[in-house]
């Protein structure tokens, strides 16, 4: 009997643009060596919304994740372009849970108008992936890495991601090429 590998499903949340969520599906697949699946656009869920805030708390949004889930080896990233929060930080980029196999990434601060400057969409996606990969890496249990150029190092900062590249140090492409 062979060992199946684990396969990325990614989740457009609410009005995402599907042309960024196809480019990172794509771009995904390679790093990580898995098949990787779009499923159908979801709605926001209304129970996630805290009205008080005006932002969407993000363990729930997992939480709904978790129920798209064909099989326990698929790792699940939704993308979604509202503002996220966990009740003991402003804001979140984004949020994996290894039990639950699922992450989340929101646009909402990825964006160059957030910070009050002008648009730039040529930020976007190589943020957007940055983040999703350094997600994805948590979701395969790969522990964050401390080499700040890593696309696994943990980001605290705007400039954190853009100073970091899209790809994986040495030492995280080995651990993540022993995964199944």
């Amino acid at each position: 009997m062979s060992i199946l590998k684990s396969k990325i499903v990614v989740v457009p949340l609410g009005d995402v643009d599907f042309m960024l969520v196809n480019k990172l599906a794509s771009s995904l697949g390679p790093v990580f060596n898995r098949s990787v699946d779009i499923l159908k656009g979801m709605k926001m869920p209304t129970e996630a919304h805290n009205v008080v805030r005006n932002q969407y708390y993000a363990v729930v949004m997992l939480s709904k994740m978790e129920r798209t889930r064909a099989n326990s080896r698929e790792k699940v990233i939704a993308v979604c372009e509202e503002d996220l929060y966990l009740p003991d930080e402003n804001y979140v980029i984004g949020l994996s849970n290894r039990l639950s196999g699922t992450a989340i990434v929101s646009l909402y601060h990825l964006r160059q108008e957030f910070y009050g400057l002008p648009e730039d969409d040529s930020k976007i996606f190589p943020r957007l992936f940055k983040e999703s990969s350094h997600r994805l890496a948590d979701l395969f249990e790969l522990v964050e890495c401390r080499n700040p150029k890593c696309v696994n190092y943990f980001s605290q900062a705007m400039l954190d991601i853009d100073s970091k590249a899209d790809k994986f140090c040495d030492v995280c492409k080995r651990k993540l090429t022993k995964i199944k």
